[in-house]
């Protein structure tokens, strides 16, 4: 893709998103990631994230980790609980506590901001990084068309309880995805297919 035709887009995308009210449903066709996997996936744009983090906190709360005690055993399992249990409080927590964690060096909030920090948004769903545009919002949908080559990693127990916790809980969080647009990829965005 040309240079031009890149920019074209970029202001056709900018356009498509200036027109979200609330939340809206984005298709991106042809989505291929770093790791070569080429997929179509929906998702919907304009969510409120702090909301999401406050829903996910409330359902993280109320998980019974029993049945993952059971098989991965008490000490392993109360960790990882508590470990993502005190990440969301403190992500959900009010700027004058995030003001206090950031004083004291906090990671989880060095993270957030770290994260936060290093794009810009320009309209619901649409956020910028040294000149490229990305697409962010809650994955509702994903069709892989082409296995991506994904590496195999050996996580600690502790990483894979937490996945499933995630998993078993069904937090949002997880499904809060970011796209960098300007490959091949086709999005659809308020009626406008660009």
């Amino acid at each position: 893709m040309n240079t031009i035709t890149k920019a074209l887009n970029n202001v056709a995308t900018l356009v498509a998103c200036k027109t979200i009210n609330g939340t809206s449903f984005v298709g991106i066709k042809h989505y291929e990631n770093s790791k070569e996997e080429l997929s179509n996936q929906t998702f919907l744009v304009g969510i409120n994230y702090a909301k999401l983090l406050d829903a996910d906190l409330k359902t993280l709360k109320a998980f019974d980790i029993k049945p993952l005690i059971k098989k991965f055993g008490k000490d392993v399992v109360t960790k990882a609980y508590n470990e993502l249990l005190t990440s969301l409080i403190k992500r959900t927590a009010t700027e004058f506590e995030k003001e206090i964690l950031r004083s004291a060096g906090d990671s989880t909030i060095n993270r957030s901001d770290a994260q936060s920090n290093a794009f810009e948004s320009v309209a619901k769903g649409l956020k910028t990084k040294d000149n490229d545009l990305y697409i962010y919002g809650l994955c509702v949908r994903k069709t892989v068309l082409v296995k991506g080559n994904y590496k195999t990693v050996n996580s600690s127990l502790k990483t894979i309880v937490k996945k499933k916790i995630k998993e078993d809980a069904e937090l949002k969080e997880t499904k809060f995805k970011q796209f960098k647009l300007g490959n091949l990829e086709t999005l659809n965005i308020q009626g406008f297919e660009i």
